[in-house]
């Protein structure tokens, strides 16, 4: 059997296989580098997935340890109690080092993302929060309970 050759004393076609060869690698190597790239960026967001489950995992539970603690400062107004008092700034400590934070209103520009208007009152400024009527809360940043509040309307 007889290879026919060209003028480089090669075989006919080699050039042109090896290049198709090297054509192949490079878009193999550019597909490698692009799943590679793609599952790196996967892990980042699964990352960020768990960080942001794992930091809001308790915002049912403390949600509804708010309405105990709304009930426990209603109490205190009319009863004037120490022990309940005691209570109370405990049951603030343990929401506060869980990432609860209380959301200040009085005096504050109207923002619907933070507060939720049940009354508009007269007053000398528009938009200005006057009156809480439930506080609102933010969790790590957060606000899941918007404080309902008493807003002024210039008159």
């Amino acid at each position: 059997m007889k290879i026919s050759k060209n003028e480089n004393n090669e075989p006919d076609g080699l050039k042109q296989k090896i290049q198709e060869l090297e054509d192949k690698t490079t878009d193999l190597n550019n597909k490698y580098l692009r799943s590679l790239a793609d599952y790196q960026n996967l892990e980042k967001q699964t990352q960020s997935w768990k960080e942001e489950f794992v930091k809001f995992a308790n915002q049912d539970l403390i949600a509804q340890l708010l309405e105990i603690l709304d009930n426990l400062e209603k109490a205190q107004e009319h009863i004037q109690d120490t022990g309940l008092q005691l209570i109370i700034d405990k049951l603030k400590i343990i929401l506060k080092n869980k990432g609860l934070e209380e959301i200040k209103a009085e005096g504050e520009e109207f923002d619907p993302n933070l507060f939720e208007a049940l009354e508009v009152i007269p007053g000398e400024e528009d938009n200005k929060v006057l009156g809480i009527i439930q506080k609102g809360y933010r969790l790590n940043g957060r606000v899941i309970r918007p404080a309902k509040v008493k807003v002024s309307k210039k008159v």
